[in-house]
């Protein structure tokens, strides 16, 4: 079609006040209406965002979708976890809405992650909405000001069938502290609520899903005193380069998932699994691992963040108590190993002479080669006896007068960081004369 020059004429003052009434209709929103109106029209439940704050995935056969969460609190709508369009549309009122109701928290503030990524994505304009009371989440957000976040693995644990592949859960650095602090950092961890059961009852709830997964937030020193000490297990730390925005949307989302509930599978969605779509939802623009795999290990975890071009910017190893033990003890010399000994069995005289004949260093390195000893063998739990007490008061007040630093314990060169141990999956044949 052409248009003559007195045609286009006419034609500019129109194009002119359609654009701009475009444009302002495609300003900042002001009402509920308003706002599910641009949620109708952009279809904005089939964001790939929105879907990851909601752990939603296609269902069986294609038809529709489905949470990994169930049913719940997670959801403001009773059909939310199954139905993403109703729940970003109660979302939407949710964010004008002026009376919380019965409810605890207003929906700005139970769902922090959602709220600010949907007034973002709608254009909303926030200086309208109503104040909400988010004491809580701020006081909790405070109390974590997290910088950083680190994905730890910690190795397998073969009294425990289900953590004999290992475990990982992510641990939030706090700002603006020292490496020396990082006991007191906070970490978000995922795992099953099985209670008391064993045995078989143990294996086929596992199996089926039947156990309620959560997650929960608890300070690192408590995973440390669990894995490193008690179930002597060692701890690689993988720091994630995450920007401050993606570290703050994360922690948002963790407050969120605190009210979620998921079934447990020790197969497939299980406590490793169940960190990638909490990452995910923070880091938008990477896809940690597609689909709902049959199978999914500790190190599969830990490979699909490493597959990450420039996500992980720097690998630590904690050593658990068992392994700086063994480290120790593989310093000493033959008379130094004898001193340790007669240290931890009680005999202090012995202990004694063989130790004045040592350089301040060595004795520090004796004593507390022994003391690893003692906590190895009778635990880290302050209910010991009056016998063990004795042993440990005579080489803490000798080793405090030393003013020799402990030795750092190094990795063993059998601590290999476990994504460069065999796939999940190997087959091998071999044989020979017996």
């Amino acid at each position: 079609m052409t248009v003559g020059a007195g045609g286009l004429r006419f034609a500019r003052p129109v194009l002119f006040f359609w654009a701009l009434a475009a444009a302002s209709s495609a300003g900042a929103l002001s009402s509920t209406e308003d706002a599910l109106r641009r949620v109708r029209a952009q279809r904005v439940w089939e964001d790939p965002q929105w879907l990851r704050l909601g752990h939603w995935k296609p269902a069986w056969m294609g038809r529709g979708y489905a949470s990994d969460a169930e049913q719940g609190d997670f959801f403001l709508d009773p059909s939310g976890a199954k139905d993403p369009r109703a729940e970003i549309e109660a979302m939407t009122r949710g964010l004008f809405d002026d009376n919380p109701g019965p409810r605890p928290q207003h929906p700005r503030c139970r769902f922090p992650a959602r709220a600010s990524w949907l007034i973002g994505r709608l254009d909303v304009d926030a200086s309208l909405l109503v104040r909400a009371d988010c004491s809580a989440y701020e006081d909790w957000r405070r109390l974590m000001d997290p910088g950083k976040a680190s994905l730890i693995f910690a190795s397998a644990y073969l009294s425990n069938p289900a953590s004999m592949f290992g475990h990982t859960f992510l641990r939030l650095e706090r700002r603006g502290v020292g490496e020396g602090e990082r006991l007191r950092d906070h970490t978000l961890n995922f795992s099953a609520e099985t209670g008391d059961d064993g045995g078989a009852l143990f294996a086929l709830k596992g199996l089926a899903g039947l156990y309620p997964g959560r997650y929960a937030v608890q300070p690192y020193y408590m995973m440390v005193q669990q894995y490193n000490n008690i179930e002597s297990r060692d701890l690689w730390e993988y720091r994630l380069s995450m920007s401050t925005g993606e570290i703050d949307f994360l922690v948002a989302h963790a407050w969120e998932m605190g009210a979620a509930t998921f079934p447990y599978y020790f197969f497939s969605k299980n406590c490793s699994y169940q960190l990638l779509p909490a990452l995910e939802a923070a880091l938008p623009d990477r896809s940690l691992m597609a689909g709902s795999p049959l199978v999914v290990a500790p190190v599969d975890t830990l490979r699909a963040v490493l597959a990450q071009p420039q996500l992980v910017e720097g690998v630590s190893f904690r050593p658990s108590h068992a392994t700086s033990m063994r480290w120790r003890r593989g310093q000493l010399g033959s008379v130094e190993r004898r001193a340790a000994e007669a240290f931890a069995g009680g005999r202090v005289d012995d202990g004694d002479a063989l130790l004045s004949a040592m350089g301040p260093q060595r004795q520090a390195l004796v004593l507390d080669a022994a003391h690893d000893y003692i906590l190895y063998k009778e635990g880290h739990s302050p209910d010991v006896s009056d016998t063990v007490r004795i042993l440990e008061r005579n080489i803490l007040t000798r080793r405090a007068k030393i003013g020799a630093p402990s030795v750092e314990v190094g990795a063993p060169s059998w601590a290999a960081p476990p994504d460069e141990a065999h796939r999940r999956k190997r087959v091998r044949f071999g044989g020979g004369i017996g």
